[in-house]
């Protein structure tokens, strides 16, 4: 289960979604062209603009959202997690078994020890859905998110040129003879594919969010079954 809290005209208001309907809400954001992003207790953040008319017909445009916040947060995915959650994801014939009275989760060569499952079951990461073990929606998305932990760097401001030959800023006031500023800032993402440079931080930041929802919307086209936008 789900908290859905949706940010609209009025105060914010908040129920629950099941696994089904939060899955529901991602495909129709994604078809609407909404921007959609994991979060890495397992949620999710939907944002979009509303357009409406004042009473003179004025058009106004104003920010909304939708938040999928997991009852149960994921918590920390260590290593061993990630490999288990992996392993179960990718192995269609996963199930559980028993070992002297306790449940374990298996799958051809492997096998998850009983305090592990436990754990994966209490956490709300991998759920019994006919018999079998699967992930969870917000397994899911926390280890979309996981795999997507996006940084962006400090400019290095007024620095001195690294080429000692180099004559640029020599009669700048203020102590700044001979120094150079750089506004740049770089994007980087833990998955490899984002190493990108912004004119500023601020630049560098909207490419990381944009990749975090490119990374988004590949998810629930590729797991949820959404249509290609």
């Amino acid at each position: 289960m789900f908290t859905e809290t949706i940010t609209h005209a009025g105060a914010p208001t908040t129920g629950t979604a099941t696994e089904s309907h939060a899955s529901y809400l991602l495909r129709r954001a994604l078809r609407r062209g909404f921007d959609v992003e994991a979060t890495p207790g397992g949620g999710a953040r939907i944002d979009w603009t509303a357009l409406s008319l004042t009473g003179d017909g004025a058009p106004v445009r104003a920010p909304r959202s939708i938040t999928l916040s997991p009852q149960t947060p994921a918590g920390t995915l260590t290593d061993t997690v990630r490999a288990d959650l992996a392993a179960i994801a990718d192995t269609p014939a996963a199930r559980h078994d028993t070992d002297r009275g306790a449940r374990v989760i298996v799958g051809g060569l492997w096998r998850i020890p009983p305090g592990a499952t436990a754990r994966l079951h209490a956490r709300g990461l991998v759920i019994e859905e006919q018999g079998r073990p699967r992930l969870s929606l917000a397994a899911q998305l926390a280890l979309l998110a996981h795999a997507h932990r996006t940084t962006t760097t400090q400019p290095e401001g007024w620095h001195r040129s690294t080429d000692p030959y180099g004559s640029a800023g020599l009669n700048r006031p203020g102590r700044r003879a001979g120094l150079m500023h750089d506004r740049t800032s770089a994007a980087v993402c833990s998955c490899g594919e984002l190493s990108a440079w912004g004119g500023d931080q601020e630049e560098a930041r909207r490419l990381a969010t944009a990749h975090r929802r490119a990374a988004a919307a590949v998810f629930i086209v590729a797991e949820l079954g959404a249509p290609t936008p």
